[in-house]
């Protein structure tokens, strides 16, 4: 009996678990942050110290709970489960009552097979209506969501700006005879070349120098050599030489 019991299918945990509207840490904004950083932070912090997220229908669902659970008890095939079990203890009953006594027993009580293939069918419709209530039951907001992955992209994105500026700060403070102004390193780096791209400067500059500087501020410097200019063709852009 008791392996007819362990081979039924198993029914899934009810479970329930409303959703909670995420709060987010403030950012602080350092006196070291450059003005660009600082700005960026102020708008981060607008947004998402102010949060909020409409659940009432989602919560509503996970509020019938007592009642999902009711109309499991009461529903045709929890019947049909819960008679078996009660056919089976009363089977064991017979055999304990009998081994005490001395008696064999004769299988006088004994779950027919069709009421096994019954009670079988029943189970898998429970788990069913069990499975569609639970998903009912433990919501997900996409909102929700969503806000989380921006604001810890916006986290990230802060401290990328924040080293930026400390190497750009860095470049700065160097002895001058440290220094290569913008028309040396180009003239150096590209000799003879009237075209070349914006990207290129940026990664040997990088490499010659270990500094990362963004396309805005190595515009202005190869613009204020006055022998070069910085053009934008389909996105892409490209330094000529005048």
């Amino acid at each position: 009996m008791q392996d007819i019991i362990d081979h039924l299918p198993k029914l899934p945990e009810i479970q329930q678990q409303k959703l909670t509207i995420p709060e987010f840490d403030e950012i602080e904004v350092k006196a070291t942050d450059s003005v660009e950083t600082k700005k960026f932070i102020r708008k981060v912090n607008y947004e998402f110290l102010g949060f909020h997220c409409n659940h009432k229908v989602m919560d509503k669902d996970c509020d019938m709970v007592y009642k999902n659970v009711s109309d499991i008890y009461k529903s045709e095939e929890f019947k049909t489960y819960d008679n078996f079990v009660s056919l089976v203890a009363k089977c064991v009953w017979q055999i304990r009552d009998k081994d005490k006594r001395g008696k064999v027993w004769n299988e006088q009580i004994k779950p027919a097979t069709f009421e096994l293939k019954k009670t079988i069918d029943a189970l898998v419709v429970l788990a069913g209506f069990i499975s569609m209530y639970n998903a009912k039951m433990n919501p997900q907001c996409s909102k929700c969501k969503a806000a989380m992955r921006k604001y810890n992209y916006s986290v990230k994105e802060i401290e990328r700006m924040r080293n930026d500026y400390a190497d750009l700060k860095k470049e700065a403070e160097k002895p001058a005879e440290d220094k290569m102004d913008m028309l040396t390193f180009l003239n150096k780096n590209y000799p003879t070349a009237d075209d070349f791209l914006l990207s290129d400067v940026k990664k040997k500059y990088k490499d010659t120098f270990n500094i990362v500087k963004t396309f805005d501020i190595l515009r202005e410097e190869i613009v204020a050599t006055k022998l070069f200019k910085v053009m934008n063709h389909r996105n892409i852009y490209h330094v000529k030489r005048l």
